[in-house]
């Protein structure tokens, strides 16, 4: 049976927004060609990080992932180059984006340890790597953070209980994986949500 946290929705914060300046955001604006999480990447609290990748290579953002109390994460992301309009982000089982041409089916599938149902509207439950869609403007920016419950990044005494916070940072890794369309968090297997378009393997910060 899903354990109660589980059951009660795993996701709680959520923001978008756009780095853009006054110009519209236009293609060829100043504000695309700004770092990406410039403050973020060197920030005190940063626990890992991870750099996004396109189909064809091309570093589009990046992820700065924060160990958060009670077995939790909060997750910052920027991003360029994203078609206008929702995807679908998720939480995969392996740290491995080297097959950008072919989609990123090294990643592997979402981290799942309970085997649950996808989609956070999913009554039984959702799976761990189930996070809430992010946003991309006219420019193709997408800026948002992101809170999971049931995840931590590292093994720990506590992650070894039952029904206790999955440690993502285990032997092979893990990614943080972007999609075409939007997660409608209820259709199987995936949401409705398309092609992999974006991958970023995620490392602890301090080796």
């Amino acid at each position: 049976m899903t354990s109660n946290w589980l059951q009660t929705a795993s996701v709680t914060l959520f923001s978008v927004g756009v780095l853009a300046g006054c110009g519209g955001g236009r293609a060829g604006d100043t504000a695309n060609t700004d770092p990406l999480l410039t403050s973020l990447t060197i920030a005190d609290d940063r626990d890992a990080v991870g750099t996004f990748v396109d189909t064809a290579g091309e570093e589009i953002g990046s992820a700065v992932f924060t160990e958060a109390p009670g077995g939790a994460v909060m997750i910052l992301i920027d991003m360029k180059g994203l078609s206008a309009g929702w995807h679908g982000i998720h939480l995969h089982q392996v740290g491995d984006c080297s097959d950008p041409g072919e989609g990123f089916k090294a990643s592997g599938g979402h981290v799942n340890p309970d085997n649950n149902a996808h989609g956070l509207l999913n009554p039984a439950g959702s799976k761990r790597a189930n996070l809430p869609n992010i946003y991309a403007h006219g420019d193709g920016r997408a800026t948002a953070e992101l809170y999971r419950t049931g995840v931590s990044l590292f093994p720990s005494e506590e992650n070894t209980a039952l029904n206790g916070p999955y440690p993502l940072l285990d032997e092979d890794g893990f990614t943080i994986v972007v999609h075409t369309n939007r997660d409608d968090h209820r259709t199987q297997p995936k949401g409705g949500t398309g092609g992999r378009i974006a991958c970023a393997v995620i490392t602890a910060a301090n080796g």
